[in-house]
């Protein structure tokens, strides 16, 4: 009875650690979707200035053209 004791103290004491481990990275992964999330809306932002500076470009390249003629 006592080793069944035992055995019950050892599979409590091994589940609390898998749920802290579980828990641990639950939390790792929201921190990385998270920062997955503001990645990509750093990369909408630099895409929409990419195009922003890209229109201003040829725009520029336009007039440079009108100008030389």
């Amino acid at each position: 009875m006592e080793d069944l004791m035992l055995q019950l103290k050892t599979a409590r004491q091994e589940r609390v650690q898998t749920l802290k481990e579980f828990m641990r990275l639950k939390n790792e992964l929201a921190r990385a979707q998270r920062r997955c999330d503001e990645l990509r809306s750093e990369n909408g932002s630099l895409k929409q200035a990419l195009l922003v500076t890209e229109n201003e470009l040829q725009t520029l390249h336009a007039y440079a053209a009108e100008s030389a003629m």
